[in-house]
C-alpha cells in the first residue's frame, strides 16, 4: 500500500515539473534593443509642441500628456516606449485573449467551447466599454515610463492626437504604430520640453 502511495506522490511530483516546464518554454525572452542609425533617427519628424495653455488643456492632463527624460538617447527612448505600449496595450487580449484559455475550452468541450470563450470576451467588452480600455491603458503608460524614470508634460489634444493613439476595441497596425513610438521617442530624448513636469 505503501509503494503504491509513493508511486502516486511520485507520478503527481512528476506531471506538476512536466506543467511548470510547459509553461516556462511559453515565456518568450524580450526583444533585442533595436539600434537606429543617424539617418533614420533624423528622419522622425519632431513633434510641435509649442502651444498656448488653457484652463481646458489642464482639465485634460489626465488624458493628453507625453514623457522626457533629460540625458536619453532615441534608441533608449524608443525602446522603453515600445516596451511600456506592449505591456499597456494587453496585446494578447487585442490578439484575441489567451490562447491557453482558448485551448482549454477546445479540449473540454469541442468548438462550441472555443466560441463560447470568444463570446465571453464580446461580452466583456460590452461591460467594460472602449473608454475603460483607454484609460487603463494610460493609467499603465503612466506607471511604466513612470518607473523608467520619465517626467510627464502635458499636451493640448489636437498636437497630442498628432504623435499617439487611443485603443477602444481594436489595435493600431504595428506600421502606423511604430510611426508613432517613433515620434514620442523623438520627444522623449529631444530637448526639455518648457512646460510643467506633472505628477506621475
Amino acid at each position: 500500500m505503501r509503494s503504491i502511495f509513493v508511486s502516486a506522490v511520485i507520478l503527481a511530483t512528476s506531471l506538476s515539473i512536466v506543467t511548470v516546464s510547459a509553461q516556462a518554454q511559453a515565456i518568450k525572452p524580450p526583444e533585442p534593443i533595436r539600434n537606429f542609425t543617424p539617418d533614420e533617427v533624423s528622419a522622425v519628424t519632431m513633434p510641435d509642441l509649442a502651444f498656448e495653455q488653457t484652463q481646458a488643456d489642464i482639465d485634460t492632463y489626465d488624458k493628453y500628456f507625453f514623457f522626457h527624460r533629460e540625458n536619453t538617447d532615441f534608441d533608449t527612448a524608443y525602446n522603453d516606449i515600445s516596451e511600456c505600449d506592449a505591456v499597456s496595450s494587453g496585446f494578447n487580449y487585442y490578439a484575441g485573449g489567451d490562447s491557453y484559455m482558448s485551448s482549454y475550452y477546445a479540449t473540454q468541450y469541442g468548438l462550441a467551447g472555443a466560441a463560447g470563450s470568444v463570446i465571453g470576451s464580446a461580452i466583456a467588452d460590452a461591460i467594460f466599454g472602449s473608454a475603460e480600455r483607454r484609460r487603463a491603458r494610460r493609467i499603465n503608460m503612466r506607471n511604466c515610463m513612470g518607473f523608467k524614470g520619465y517626467d510627464r508634460y502635458g499636451m493640448e489634444k489636437e498636437r497630442w492626437q498628432s504623435f499617439h493613439f487611443e485603443e477602444g476595441f481594436g489595435r493600431m497596425g504595428d506600421e502606423k504604430r511604430e510611426g508613432h513610438l517613433m515620434k514620442q521617442a523623438r520627444v522623449a530624448s529631444g530637448p526639455k520640453p518648457s512646460g510643467e513636469v506633472l505628477p506621475r
